[in-house]
């Protein structure tokens, strides 16, 4: 059974693996390579306290598997850039390597949208890297190229994708 929670503080720990252990994989030839070689659950673990104990406006959540063993999170809030269609971003949404394609994604994105609906965000966003598989992930979920970006990151120009849902989706069954 996979479960959907708030995210503790005491969570940072597993929450920095799956980050870590899902940059490694998924960034590998996109994000230079020093990069991802200089990420540690140690450093992501400080982050990681340091946002949820931090941050109020950030909803983060967590998926456990059948075991209680956290394989995934997602964040997101108020939009971070001017974008006057879009009131809410995910920022972050990443599922273990080991539990991709077994539905924590999905039910991570339809939990964290409802709750950024909740808080009457109209309108949602999220920037992919372009070279990022994970696209067809938002697009299947009906996600529309709206902006493009280049951003230089540790020193490499890397194009982004902004995707974005008009009315922010109310999935109301998990």
């Amino acid at each position: 059974m996979l479960t959907i929670r708030p995210a503790e503080v005491k969570d940072a720990p597993a929450i920095a693996k799956v980050h870590v252990d899902t940059w490694q994989i998924a960034y590998k030839g996109i994000v230079p390579q020093d990069y991802i070689d200089n990420l540690t659950v140690q450093n992501r673990t400080m982050s990681w306290v340091r946002l949820l104990e931090r941050n109020p406006d950030l909803i983060t959540l967590v998926s456990e598997n059948h075991d209680g063993r956290i394989v995934g999170f997602a964040s997101g809030g108020p939009i971070r850039h001017r974008e006057p269609r879009f009131a809410a971003e995910i920022s972050t949404l990443y599922v273990s390597p080991h539990a991709q394609r077994q539905g924590h994604g999905r039910r991570l994105f339809m939990a964290l949208s409802n709750r950024l609906a909740q808080k009457k965000l109209a309108g949602l966003f999220v920037w992919v890297l372009a070279e990022n598989d994970a696209r067809a992930f938002y697009e299947a979920l009906g996600g529309r190229e709206v902006s493009e970006i280049t951003r230089d990151f540790a020193g490499a120009p890397l194009r982004e994708i902004g995707y974005g849902w008009a009315a922010t989706p109310n999935y109301d069954s998990l």
